[in-house]
């Protein structure tokens, strides 16, 4: 099969290789891969900027698919199922985070596209524990957007601690910013702003308006602080998610957000130390939280959300490529020019 391999460590070393199809164990699922997504951390292997990987690797891991092949002890599933699969594929299920619900926390973990191969490929394996069954009415272009959106859930219901009426704001105008500022709006929040700069003004700012996000701001042009204090009268936001990884962005989260609120983390920063004005967080008696990865509640949450039609996504897929058109892929996600890009196997 056809796969899009990251070689060796360093900065490029992408290239389609062909492949042995995987072969499966009892437990597992033999997959056909029909979309799969571009994601931040498959762009940071691409650059080296990723902490920690291992090439030869098939990179990808947000992807839709169709079952070709069962493993003996696989029971509930059946050829023919089309599913998404949780990103924890080899955990050790003896740890605390383990045995506590939170595999996506076990030190063990190695996930699809960077631990071991991932889904830019023909065909992918997944144990058949991981997997969830896409809704009937939910195309599989839909649900290459399960894996993102089940990232946001966790930014904003487990560790944001979302409640109906709050007025969010969210940094950083990415899909995964957009994602979450949607996610609030269906959610019940008062007011939602998602933030920008002057080459997101351009595309990925209208791109969150077509969403339903009406509150999008320029942060280049506007004071956010003076906007916020203006339609909080005063008081600041109930929950900023930082969603950039840029300093400035993440000093104007403690700026903006009010006394005893809540600011979360999901934006990942290229230097592993910063300049924050941790003063600021101390006075405000802040709720301080960062988010990596998701749980399973929360791939259950967007596909139901994604069945029952509040949550519709497809309008941030603005570009599809072939997987032999991976360089003009992965320049459309490098330059923010776009939502999300997708390759269609």
């Amino acid at each position: 099969m056809k796969a899009l391999v990251k070689t060796k460590k360093g900065k490029g070393f992408l290239e389609i290789k062909d492949v042995p199809i995987p072969k499966i164990y009892d437990d597992e699922v033999l997959i056909k891969v029909h979309y799969t997504g571009i994601c931040g951390t498959d762009v940071h292997i691409f650059t080296d900027q990723f902490p920690i990987y291992y090439p030869p690797v098939i990179l990808g891991h947000e992807f839709s698919g169709e079952i070709v092949k069962i493993g003996e002890k696989v029971n509930y599933w059946k050829i023919g199922d089309r599913v998404v699969a949780e990103c924890q594929s080899l955990v050790c299920g003896k740890c605390r985070f383990c045995r506590t619900g939170h595999p996506e926390a076990c030190a063990a973990k190695r996930s699809p596209g960077w631990g071991i191969n991932g889904s830019f490929a023909d065909y992918i394996k997944m144990p058949s524990w991981l997997l969830h069954k896409i809704p009937d009415n939910v195309s599989y272009k839909g649900a290459a957007l399960t894996e993102p959106a089940a990232v946001s859930s966790q930014v904003l219901y487990s560790r944001g601690q979302f409640n109906v009426g709050d007025f969010v704001v969210v940094l950083g105008t990415g899909p995964i910013g957009i994602i979450i500022a949607k996610m609030a709006k269906i959610a019940g929040a008062s007011q939602v702003l998602i933030t920008g700069i002057d080459k997101d003004e351009k595309y990925r700012l209208l791109l969150a308006q077509k969403l339903g996000i009406e509150n999008t701001v320029n942060v280049s042009k506007i004071n956010l602080k003076e906007m916020v204090d203006d339609m909080t009268d005063g008081t600041g936001a109930d929950l900023v998610v930082e969603a950039t990884g840029v300093e400035p962005a993440i000093n104007q989260a403690f700026d903006i957000v009010r006394k005893l609120g809540r600011i979360t983390v999901i934006g990942i920063p290229g230097q592993s130390r910063i300049n924050v004005d941790w003063s600021a967080a101390c006075f405000k008696a802040l709720d301080l939280s960062f988010s990596f990865s998701s749980q399973y509640e929360d791939w259950t949450r967007v596909l139901k959300l994604f069945e029952n039609r509040s949550l519709d996504l497809t309008d941030l897929v603005t570009h599809e490529f072939k997987l032999a058109e991976w360089k003009m892929a992965f320049d459309k996600a490098i330059d923010c020019q776009g939502g999300k890009v997708l390759f269609k196997i």
